[in-house]
Formats: structure tokens, C-alpha cells, sequence
């Protein structure tokens, strides 16, 4: 589902607009062909499983796809202004998402609901 998102990133130009926990709202998975296609009607949320954000690349990879839009590989999602990141988490920074603590605080706040 995950690697067929790259897919449908280069196949279709509105998803590159979206990021992937956006994407349901314009596609739906279709599991006999293993693909993403155009949402015809009715809306979907999607969602992203939870990760402790303990620093590994696991929880970096995942606040960039709450970010990034369109990529079309992992290289896509660890590039910033052009600039190919050795990780995910030094891409994170290149975003500018530690400028201050609401990643943690966010971070504490989906803690506290589990």
C-alpha cells in the first residue's frame, strides 16, 4: 500500500497535492490490483499508526509524511529544497519542525489518548 502511493504519486497529478495521511480523502485502495485510483465519491479519513517518538528514523519517516506531499520515493520524502538528507530525522530539522516544543507536545498529547 505504502510503495503503491509512489506509484500513484507519479501516475496521478492531484496526488501529488496531498500528503499520505490526506490521500484517502481523494483515493481509494483497491486490493485487487494493489493500487490506488481516483476516489469516485465518499470520503475517507486517513490515519497513521502511532509511533513513541523515542528519535529513531521510524518516528521521523512518519512526521514527514504528515508533511511532505507527492513524493515518489524515500529519497523524495528525506529531500528539502532541493537537498537529498542522509535521514529522516536530518530532514526533519531541514523543515524547520523543531523550532519549537509542539512536536513533543503533540507527541505527549497522542500518548496521553492510548
Amino acid at each position: 500500500m505504502f510503495l503503491a502511493w509512489f506509484i500513484a504519486n507519479i501516475k496521478y497529478a492531484e496526488a501529488r497535492e496531498l500528503t499520505y495521511a490526506e490521500f484517502p480523502t481523494k483515493f481509494v485502495w483497491k486490493s485487487g490490483t494493489r493500487e490506488w485510483v481516483p476516489r469516485k465519491r465518499g470520503f475517507a479519513i486517513g490515519r497513521i499508526a502511532h509511533i513513541q517518538p523515542s528519535g529513531d528514523e521510524l518516528y521521523f519517516l512518519r512526521v514527514l509524511l504528515n508533511w511532505v506531499r507527492g513524493p515518489t520515493s524515500y529519497e523524495d520524502i528525506r529531500t528539502v529544497d532541493g537537498v537529498l538528507y542522509h535521514t529522516y530525522e536530518d530532514a526533519y530539522y531541514a523543515l524547520g519542525l523543531m523550532d519549537d516544543d509542539k512536536e513533543f507536545i503533540e507527541a505527549i498529547k497522542d500518548d496521553s489518548d492510548c
